[in-house]
């Protein structure tokens, strides 16, 4: 196992060698992570959405809602605060909330 500052002075290392190929390569994969977190999130509103009869959201209308939130991690902070809440109950109502109301309710 590699410590941190193995990790830290390979990436140093690969920048120096060669810095465009290397910043070209890394946010090629960090978009397809990116990507795939906004599809977690499409999957889990289409299926709320298929329980209230309605049509399917296009990848590309989340992925709008989505873009101010650049990094993972906020997007990963996002969609757990998401499901919290798609498990409470609203006050007085036996009706329990969904992914999909905290996500738009969020983002409006």
């Amino acid at each position: 196992m590699n410590s941190l500052s193995d990790i830290l002075k390979e990436r140093i290392e690969q920048f120096e060698k060669n810095p465009q190929a290397y910043l070209k390569n890394k946010s090629t994969a960090y978009q397809k992570d990116w990507n795939f977190a906004v599809k977690c999130f499409q999957e889990r509103i289409n299926k709320d959405r298929k329980k209230a009869k309605q049509t399917d959201l296009p990848f590309i209308a989340v992925r709008q809602k989505l873009v101010a939130l650049k990094e993972i991690d906020d997007l990963r902070w996002f969609y757990r605060e998401c499901v919290k809440y798609a498990g409470t109950y609203p006050k007085g109502s036996k009706i329990r909330n969904t992914f999909s109301k905290c996500f738009f309710g969020a983002l409006k």
